[in-house]
């Protein structure tokens, strides 16, 4: 397998193009495909060659001239269709419980934890952390846990500005962009023979100020960003090769086999048959349907209280109606949101299950109803660990290689640190039950301070004002006690 230093040095940029692009390993169901279940106004439901219109006879005013018998036409009729946007809430519930919490950073070294660090470690961790926070990667890791799960990879790509001459500006911040087949990118890792990432190529479009779009090519590889541009005819290379200020590739690529809702995808579909079936059976019985033998004389107006049929001789007259409730119905739609849910390992948390809970439920069974999508979450981060892992590394090597953020950090201290990403997947907890447990693991005696406590207190928007006024309160408190006292004193001697 051709390495991409090998591949670059090609001069045909057709050539290119074709190497990185032709090897990709494909997913069993394709993008367009999957974004047709996600999308519910895309469903198979709507689909009239899947769900067909329903063929009626209906009588016309023309009646057949030998047996005088009304003739009836052929009339399609709209059938219901209901979608239910199952895939976007099992999305969301996966980024809920991965991400639900902001994931920490701690510096490790060979696998176990560094208490002593010196300056340059730590002026390096907080670099680190301050691009983190220019960034805002606790809203960024939602964005992308969502494009992984929705499209089944993703890719984050870690940049340095560059002044007129195309030189990188120190003076500026390094920045992140979340690329995903979402936002029109076609993403193309390139590995080496032992699997490793060596390269990455994105195709996409730039759209100019008449709206015509032209064709990107981009390629990064270790020190290097190669661009090129569809003309029209064949690609061509746009400028030389720059440097993107990384001894790293500066991509983070992200890859799932399986979107979220893929295993059940059957289910949330035969569960969309049987609503739009049952839809259309409240139409033909929801509203009150007559079959009367004979001839009625006349028919109650709309709201008219107390009303009386009236009809000829041997007239009779019956309300069309299900003789039984349609449990069958029911149970299946049940037993299909219960096996999206589980096999899906997502919550089924809506408003009628948390009625159906109650306030009396323990914090120790509320917790075990969540252990499956609690350990989907844990499972996720085996993905996640790592490649956060190499963002904090490709971060920590360009500040030392280019000083953007703090001059003067030597290459061998971001070589011989590790940042660990910490995950805390989302759990509920029921935090009168936890005091409780440590108040008696205590004796009963008090396992926090007073301004802690002020602290943690809801309603206290300044902890500080409100820890002054309790204290001048209780001195307050103190100096009348005392006067009441000095008060009591006289009184007695006088009585003396």
């Amino acid at each position: 397998m051709r390495t991409i230093t090998e591949i670059m040095r090609e001069n045909d940029a057709a050539k290119i193009h074709t190497l990185l692009t032709a090897r990709k390993k494909p997913f069993s169901v394709s993008f367009e495909e999957s974004e047709r279940q996600y999308d519910p106004a895309k469903h198979k439901i709507f689909d009239v060659q899947y769900r067909k219109k329903k063929k009626v006879n209906v009588p016309t005013d023309k009646r057949d001239p030998i047996t005088g018998n009304t003739i009836y036409k052929t009339k399609s009729v709209e059938r219901v269709r209901i979608a239910i946007p199952v895939q976007k809430v099992l999305v969301e519930r996966a980024v809920g419980f991965l991400f639900g919490n902001p994931v920490e950073y701690k510096i490790t070294q060979n696998g176990s934890d560094m208490r002593n660090t010196n300056s340059a470690q730590d002026r390096l961790f907080n670099a680190v952390r301050k691009v983190f926070h220019w960034n805002k990667m606790q809203y960024f890791d939602k964005r992308l846990c969502r494009a992984v799960s929705r499209a089944r990879e993703a890719a984050e790509l870690w940049y340095m500005p560059t002044d007129g001459n195309g030189k990188i500006d120190l003076s500026g911040k390094i920045r992140v962009k979340l690329l995903s087949p979402i936002n029109g990118d076609k993403l193309y890792p390139h590995f080496d023979d032992f699997d490793r990432l060596d390269g990455f190529a994105r195709e996409y479009k730039v759209y100019n100020e008449e709206g015509t779009a032209v064709n990107h090519f981009d390629v990064y590889d270790t020190h290097f960003v190669y661009r090129f541009i569809d003309n029209g005819s064949t690609w061509v290379a746009e400028g030389a090769p720059a440097r993107h200020g990384f001894p790293k590739i500066p991509i983070v690529y992200y890859r799932v086999e399986e979107s979220e809702w893929e295993d059940v995808q059957w289910a949330i579909e035969r569960a969309e048959d049987l609503v739009s079936n049952w839809g259309d059976t409240n139409d033909y019985f929801g509203t009150p349907k007559y079959f009367v033998k004979g001839k009625l004389k006349g028919f109650a107006e709309k709201g008219e209280q107390g009303s009386v049929f009236q009809g000829e001789k041997e007239t009779d007259m019956h309300v069309l109606s299900w003789d039984s409730s349609p449990a069958s119905v029911t149970g299946e739609l049940a037993n299909l949101f219960s096996i999206i849910f589980s096999y899906s390992h997502s919550a089924d948390i809506s408003f009628e299950k948390m009625k159906e809970l109650g306030n009396h439920t323990s914090g120790a069974a509320i917790r075990l109803m969540m252990i499956d999508p609690h350990m989907n979450a844990q499972t996720k981060t085996e993905l996640y660990g790592e490649m956060f892992t190499r963002r904090a590394n490709i971060v920590a090597s360009g500040i030392c290689e280019t000083g953007i953020v703090d001059k003067g950090i030597s290459m061998s201290v971001a070589e011989d640190m590790d940042f660990e990403p910490v995950f805390k997947p989302y759990m509920p907890k029921n935090e009168t039950e936890e005091l409780e447990l440590i108040q008696k693991s205590t004796g009963g005696k008090a396992t926090t301070s007073r301004r802690r406590g002020i602290e943690l207190n809801p309603l206290n928007d300044d902890p500080d004002r409100i820890e002054q006024e309790i204290q001048d309160e209780e001195q307050e408190a103190m100096e009348q006690a005392a006067q009441a006292m000095a008060i009591g004193d006289t009184s007695n001697s006088v009585e003396e």
